[in-house]
């Protein structure tokens, strides 16, 4: 199996420790990988509502990239997911689209095909490395309750969801096989996290980064769970501590605390670890 890293702004500056947080959990689980060195910000949601045409462009380019690597793309984080998934069915349901976008790529030799698939952490452990594979992986078990976290860029909107928006359950289903107690059903457990009101509004932001940790600290949880770094980098902080689920599938796998980057968090984190 071998899959390429989509490395996006979470991966960058200060966030490069998410870097090595998956390249951990790719090699823990037993994944070849290629990083796509190349690619470029996915626009995160804001150029798609001014230029279609210019996000279908960077992100059918930072496909191509994956494709002429003979790989699939995958990329940790809800918002770059969501992005490309969404480029990707407009050109695949659009030959005309397509068409145009490549007159684009051609002028730097690259060609979108339509070939590669777009995974996020949550669709590769199902569909890529399979969940009784994942499983298999797991060396120790994790003493915690943990609330888990999905973000909204993967359950939104419905056509690139990777589960079910009004019942999603993959990620418990992913938890679960690390020994943790689930707490589910928690106050404002499938609210927004706030990430891209940091630009233009923080105080909402604020508001509603502790919404969803305050509900599960209500509930008794641990700690929160979220596959996304960057509703992870929106609610740490705070007085509940938050985790990215890749750091927790980095320690049921036999990593240290450190090489789990928990040293990184800004609340601190107690796990037992059998």
């Amino acid at each position: 199996m071998k899959i390429g890293i989509y490395p996006g702004c979470c991966f960058q500056g200060a966030d490069i420790h998410n870097y090595d947080i998956t390249v951990n959990f790719l090699e823990n689980m037993g994944v070849e990988w290629v990083l796509l060195d190349k690619a470029a910000c996915c626009g995160g949601g804001v150029i798609d509502e001014t230029n279609k045409k210019i996000v279908y462009g960077l992100n059918a380019r930072n496909i191509a990239l994956a494709e002429e690597k003979g790989v699939d793309l995958y990329t940790p984080c809800n918002t770059c997911y969501m992005v490309i998934a969404r480029t990707k069915l407009a050109l695949d349901s659009d030959p005309k689209l397509k068409d145009k976008i490549n007159e684009l790529l051609a002028e730097e030799g690259l060609e979108y095909k339509g070939e590669a698939k777009i995974y996020h952490t949550l669709n590769l452990i199902r569909d890529f490395i399979g969940l009784e594979n994942y499983k298999s992986k797991i060396k120790r078990k994790l003493s915690a309750k943990v609330a888990p976290y999905y973000g909204c860029h993967v359950l939104a909107p419905n056509e690139t969801a990777i589960d079910d928006p009004e019942n999603p359950t993959l990620l418990r289903e992913i938890l679960e096989p690390l020994g943790v107690e689930i707490i589910e059903g928690y106050k404002n457990e499938m609210t927004c996290c706030g990430y891209h009101a940091r630009f233009t509004d923080p105080e909402q932001k604020e508001r509603l980064a502790v919404k969803p940790l305050e509900g599960a600290k209500e509930a008794g949880a641990d700690l929160v769970a979220t596959p996304c770094p960057l509703c992870h980098k929106a609610m740490d902080g705070y007085e509940e501590p938050i985790l990215q689920v890749t750091q927790l599938i980095n320690l049921a796998c036999g990593n240290s605390e450190k090489e789990a980057h928990l040293d990184f968090n800004k609340t601190k984190v107690n796990l037992k670890l059998s």
